[in-house]
């Protein structure tokens, strides 16, 4: 189901009928501007210890006649603890933590579980939330875009990725930051195979208290788990 693959890609992360056409960057005069909104980014990259939002995820494929839209709540915990738990148009829950990864699907009455200790740290880098521009320069080559009428009142960063085994799957990554607090609100992922996964964030609080055993899925007895990991299937080509 492409839901489920979106859950933890555009994520982000990662997620319309072919790729979004993408304004081209603008590149600042000496970097100048780039570097004093990456300097803000990092800043506020590196308070993050927890994070919460809502969100809306429209996913566009080939393969659909009319996007998906999705919804429901995203909770962060550093280093490697993430939640992602949709409310529509079907309950599920695609947990992230401890180097491994659980999704319970309660109408299917399915569950899978899956060792990602490999892939935890690309997950996060992948969406550029609690990483900061060092983290995402290794996989990415960053530029400061026009962020046009989409997003007012926010600076755009263009992720082009510059490792071949990212190019194959990813044509590009954008991430929208609030202008005043440069925490994420939009990331745009647009794959080679013209999937594009559009996740918008909404009333998201920085290091909020979360509650204990958040990142703990209850399975009920009787639900077959198998091992798989469907939930990331994009982040994981991704990376």
């Amino acid at each position: 189901m492409i839901i489920c693959r979106g859950a933890v890609a555009l994520l982000t992360l990662v997620a319309a009928v072919g790729p979004v056409s993408a304004k081209e960057p603008k590149t600042p005069t000496s970097g100048g501007e780039l570097s004093r909104v990456l300097a803000r980014f990092d800043e506020v990259q590196g308070q993050i210890r927890t994070l919460s939002a809502e969100f809306i995820q429209t996913t566009r494929s080939p393969l659909l006649k009319e996007p998906i839209v999705a919804q429901g709540q995203f909770y962060l915990t550093k280093p490697d603890s993430v939640l992602w738990e949709y409310q529509s148009p079907e309950p599920m829950r695609f947990v992230v933590a401890d180097g491994s990864y659980t999704g319970y699907f309660p109408e299917r009455k399915r569950a899978e579980k899956r060792d990602i200790k490999r892939w935890s740290e690309q997950l996060f880098r992948f969406f550029g939330v609690g990483q900061g521009s060092k983290e995402l320069g290794k996989f990415f080559d960053l530029a400061l875009g026009d962020e046009g009428t989409d997003e007012k009142g926010s600076y755009l960063l263009v992720l082009s990725p510059k490792k071949r085994r990212i190019r194959k799957n990813v044509d590009e990554v954008r991430l929208w930051v609030d202008a005043s607090t440069l925490l994420p609100i939009r990331i745009d992922y647009v794959g080679r195979d013209g999937n594009q996964r559009d996740l918008r964030f909404l009333n998201t609080r920085l290091n909020p208290d979360l509650a204990e055993g958040l990142y703990k899925v209850q399975i009920p007895a009787g639900v077959p788990i198998t091992n798989g990991f469907s939930g990331l299937d994009v982040s994981t080509r991704a990376h």
